[in-house]
């Protein structure tokens, strides 16, 4: 049997983990949303075709946000259970990782959505996720991962 002391300031975690992020989501998910109907796109079409976003500014602008937050999606799953396991050894460090990253995801969909660079250059304004992602998983494997693993 295998026992989980969960640290006394785990809530710190379980709020960026389990609130931030998913609110980041769903925040992304509304500007996508609210973008659709300028861009003249109509369900259950994913994204604008190229044909559409050169007619129409507004559709490519669409799908950036759109690319945003699908990236966000991508990332979102593994990183809230690097969040929670590395949060069982390190909870403030891993709630302040975790609070930077949600900021940097934010940066990366803002550069992405509004710079006018193209190919959504903007959004490396907010590329030190990728760096914090690594931090959290580094420390979820290795400062967490192989306690729990006896041989």
């Amino acid at each position: 049997m295998v026992s989980i002391t969960v640290p006394e300031n785990y809530g710190a975690v379980i709020a960026v983990a389990l609130g931030g992020i998913p609110l980041l989501s769903w925040v992304q998910g509304n500007i996508v949303t609210s973008l659709r109907k300028p861009a003249k796109i109509r369900y259950p079409q994913y994204y604008a075709t190229p044909a559409e976003c050169k007619e129409n500014p507004a559709a490519y602008k669409f799908n950036c946000a759109q690319r945003a937050h699908g990236n966000l999606l991508e990332n979102m799953p593994q990183t809230i259970l690097y969040m929670l396991i590395a949060g069982l050894k390190w909870p403030n460090a891993t709630a302040a990782l975790g609070t930077a990253w949600i900021v940097f995801r934010a940066l990366y969909a803002h550069g992405y959505v509004t710079a006018a660079k193209p190919n959504g250059v903007g959004r490396f304004h907010g590329a030190p996720f990728w760096l914090v992602q690594g931090a959290l998983w580094g420390m979820a494997v290795f400062g967490v991962g192989w306690e729990l693993i006896k041989f």
